[in-house]
């Protein structure tokens, strides 16, 4: 299982983190290969583990040199490669999946794999393959000026922290790995919904070399609640793709209405003085919970608010919100519109427009019954599509396909 971080680092870790315990349930063994962290969670690897490399730091302050010698190491890993090599040497490995690798583990250790007939799937979560800023925005707007492969017009519009030269980085690597097509010996690639998947063909992959398996859930311990307290939620990531800011404006328009904001990120502080200078005294910062901490806050809430303003692939706090019969409200974008069927589990408003989304949660505030007939159908719809069992039996069913073809060449 290889990823860049192995501990608790957002909704990707939460997908990885809940597959590993369900392959594990089911008597299969996982071999983590990760990057060095002392947040990470004890494992006998650690000693395959790559050196970690401080991304924001070097972005922030990137120089000619800097920035050479980190395209060198962000887009071949010599390191990976022979840490790999060593794992794969002392470990039997039937089947390799990748999550997130890029800049650390980089696409370099396909050939590793491949060499010893290794079959590779590769969980999409992302877009880092076909843009090299990995969300389609450009300054903090939807952008796919690299559409056939035009990726120096990254670097052009300043793409990565409007820098040109942490663009150009970026846009280095994307032609790096269109001139050595290693993605190509990658056996499946696995995708969280029909969005992604269908813009991943439009950007040229082969849709035959593509599965779509929705992201399992583990709700089988969550008792759904179908009241709340009288406030709205919105938990995740603090920064500007998340679309917090237009919530805030949404809230400006609610004065009567309470907001809980869980998490943090970059542009918490930001948020923290926006709210305080404008008298936002209807939202509440509670900062990052996670676990048991998290779990009341969602439980007592009326509804919850995904307000992102990027192509967000099949977010977690949706699935989340599923499972204890909380209804969501969100944008109409990405992979969203294929988790929240409109006015049965969720209403969506226009992606950014602070009038709709002010209007929405208006209209379904004091509507309690339609609060609660949306947590049902969440509920269910959850139950459904999202099942432990069903994503097992659909991955195990390309896993065989996949190791049996590869034992046959």
């Amino acid at each position: 299982m290889v990823n860049w971080s192995w501990y608790p680092s957002g909704g990707d870790w939460s997908y990885i983190k809940s597959i590993c315990d369900l392959y594990e349930k089911k008597n299969h063994h996982i071999i983590p290969f990760s990057v060095k962290n002392e947040k990470n969670y004890p494992t006998p690897y650690t000693r395959y583990f790559l050196n970690s490399i401080n991304y924001k730091t070097l972005y922030d302050k990137i120089t000619i040199k800097s920035g050479l010698y980190t395209a060198i190491k962000s887009i071949y890993s010599i390191e990976a490669k022979h840490k790999l090599q060593l794992l794969l040497n002392e470990n039997k490995v039937d089947i390799a999946q990748f999550n997130n690798i890029t800049n650390y583990h980089t696409p370099s250790i396909i050939p590793v794999l491949q060499k010893v007939k290794v079959p590779i799937v590769w969980r999409i979560l992302d877009y880092r393959l076909i843009c090299p800023n990995s969300t389609f925005l450009s300054n903090g707007h939807l952008c796919e000026a690299c559409f056939k492969r035009k990726y120096y017009k990254c670097a052009l519009k300043r793409c990565k922290k409007n820098s040109f030269m942490a663009s150009a980085l970026i846009m280095l690597e994307n032609y790096f790995y269109f001139l050595l097509p290693h993605y190509k010996n990658v056996d499946m690639f696995l995708f969280q919904s029909e969005f992604t998947r269908d813009i991943f063909v439009k950007f040229g992959f082969d849709i035959k070399k593509t599965h779509i398996i929705e992201n399992p859930y583990d709700y089988l311990g969550i008792k759904p609640l179908y009241e709340g307290n009288n406030y709205i939620l919105y938990f995740g990531r603090l920064s500007k793709e998340k679309g917090v800011l237009t919530l805030l404006k949404a809230m400006k328009k609610l004065p009567d209405i309470q907001l809980k904001v869980v998490g943090d990120g970059p542009e918490q502080d930001f948020y923290n003085h926006y709210a305080i200078e404008n008298s936002l005294t209807n939202v509440s910062f509670l900062g990052p919970k996670w676990g048991i901490e998290l779990d009341p806050i969602i439980r007592h809430c009326e509804f919850v608010i995904v307000p992102s303003e990027w192509y967000e692939p099949s977010p977690y706090t949706v699935l989340q919100s599923f499972a204890y019969g909380k209804a969501v409200v969100g944008s109409d974008i990405g992979g969203l519109k294929d988790l929240i069927i409109n006015n049965e589990n969720g209403l969506l408003f226009k992606t950014g427009d602070i009038d709709n989304l002010s209007q929405v949660i208006m209209h379904l505030m004091p509507d309690k019954y339609l609060i609660r007939k949306m947590g049902e159908n969440a509920r269910i719809i959850l139950e459904k599509k999202h099942d432990s069992e069903r994503y097992y039996a659909k991955t195990m069913n390309i896993f065989t396909e996949i190791i049996n073809k590869k034992s046959r060449i």
